[in-house]
């Protein structure tokens, strides 16, 4: 039980440290400046993993540590501003997803299955409207090829969106539903990056307009939620998977 008990705050000491350097080096800017309009990366997955492992309160406290450490390690090399919002999401990661996944709407796999294909359908059809009238997605900075092809990508990843959710379509009734994963994600990113994120831009970026940048974040949203998916499915499976073994073990 100790060596049990001493294990989740190690392990998630080491996410922690992994989704810092994920973050920081294993992410894409567009334009590649110090100051990006639109910026994908896949740094919070460690804290996603944290909540879904070991529950909202590690995944919280992971979130936060992770948000400190980064920015006083990085963020203010680069001239950055600290801004609570800002924890507040990365808690948020760590939180959300723990509570709909472990604890929260405990119901039958087919209503998250079609709210999936309700939310990849509205993607679908958002991507499509920007891929064709590319003059609704302002940036002063990116060129309109740029944007065609970021809208591009956002198309075929809200497709893939629909195309995984039909493949999870006969996923296993175990506390990690697939469909639920899914479910999860998506809600996740709803609330910190179309919600919250651009309340913290208007409060300290003047002349910041929620709506004009609003586009760009709809397609960058099946992009990334995408990404997020694929890798935390197989992750979860194996961490299922070795802590079935170490019951075993220890039974």
């Amino acid at each position: 039980m100790y060596n049990k008990q001493l294990q989740k705050p190690i392990f998630t000491g080491m996410l922690v440290a992994i989704g810092i350097i994920l973050a920081e080096f294993l992410a894409i800017s567009l334009p590649p400046t110090a100051h990006p309009v639109i910026r994908f990366s896949i740094g919070y997955l460690p804290i996603i993993l944290a909540g879904v492992f070991y529950g909202p309160v590690y995944g919280g406290v992971a979130g936060i540590v992770q948000d400190l450490l980064g920015f006083f390690l990085f963020g203010l090399a680069k001239g950055y501003v600290f801004h609570p919002g800002y924890t507040l999401n990365a808690a948020l990661y760590g939180i959300i997803p723990a509570l709909l996944i472990r604890s929260v709407f405990k119901r039958e796999k087919s209503l998250f299955y079609t709210l999936n294909y309700v939310a990849a359908g509205v993607l679908l059809g958002l991507s499509t409207w920007f891929f064709f009238d590319i003059e609704k997605v302002y940036s002063s900075t990116l060129d309109s090829s740029a944007k065609l092809l970021l809208s591009g990508f956002a198309l075929f990843a809200a497709l893939g969106l629909a195309a995984i959710n039909f493949l999870l379509r006969k996923g296993s009734g175990t506390l990690y539903r697939p469909q639920k994963v899914l479910f999860a994600v998506i809600v996740m990113y709803i609330l910190t990056s179309l919600i919250l994120t651009p309340i913290w831009l208007w409060t300290t970026v003047p002349g910041y307009s929620i709506w004009l940048a609003l586009p760009l974040r709809l397609l960058k949203m099946p992009i990334e939620v995408t990404f997020y998916v694929l890798l935390i499915m197989p992750m979860i499976n194996v961490f299922d998977r070795l802590s079935k073994k170490t019951e075993t073990v220890s039974e």
